[in-house]
């Protein structure tokens, strides 16, 4: 990693200045493109900057990142071989590795966004974890839900694009399909592996019956 101290707003704008500052020519930010830096910056090796980025430190991205307009508060943590491309985020979360969060998502704060993870066009309230992948398309998602691995948001039919939105402390086991339209109520649970195509009410739990080999 390459850090360094930004004692106050910088706005950094050639990739022959980027590189001077991190004491490395392994950066790269593309014609045209800003990085407005504040705080402690640590950046890894192999990580573009196109657009229009604002860094608020401490914060971490590391090796292999793909950043595009992007805002990211104090306490993020890129982890590698991220994409991230308009998104802003606030502070103490964590993205990736290998995660692809694009299209306008909008990122509170102590939000994990995690492994292999995919979202666009999508807002996510504060605590949202949702560790591994999962993709989540044109959603809102309410503070404190967590979702689990695999869960697909299915946010197009009859090539439509169609919305889901889920409330606070709503609990998504992993392998679920929600079908939008579709809205999910506070404190909800469902089981893993459902398929979801009714809105659920605050507080219900779903959990539907399996099929069973003799």
């Amino acid at each position: 990693m390459f850090s360094t101290v930004f004692l106050k707003s910088l706005t950094i704008d050639s990739e022959k200045q980027l590189r001077e500052l991190f004491a490395t020519d392994t950066l790269y930010l593309a014609q045209g493109a800003t990085l407005t830096v504040e705080g402690e910056i640590a950046l890894g090796p192999n990580v573009m900057f196109e657009g229009a980025n604002r860094l608020a430190g401490p914060l971490r991205i590391e090796q292999g990142c793909q950043i595009k307009d992007l805002t990211l508060g104090k306490n993020g943590n890129v982890r590698a071989h991220s994409v991230l491309s308009g998104v802003t985020a606030g502070e103490n979360n964590l993205f990736g590795p290998f995660c692809f969060v694009r299209d306008g998502c909008e990122v509170g704060s102590n939000c994990i966004l995690g492994a292999h993870f995919e979202g666009t066009r999508s807002t996510f309230g504060s605590g949202v974890k949702i560790s591994h992948r999962a993709f989540v398309g044109d959603a809102v998602l309410g503070d404190d839900t967590i979702i689990g691995a695999g869960v697909v948001f299915c946010n197009y039919a009859d090539g439509k694009r169609l919305s889901t939105t889920v409330g606070a402390k709503v609990l998504v086991g992993s392998g679920t399909l929600l079908v939008p339209p579709l809205s999910i109520g506070d404190g909800a649970v469902i089981a893993a592996g459902s398929l979801v195509t009714r809105d659920v009410a605050a507080g219900a739990k779903i959990i539907q019956k399996r099929r069973t080999e003799t």
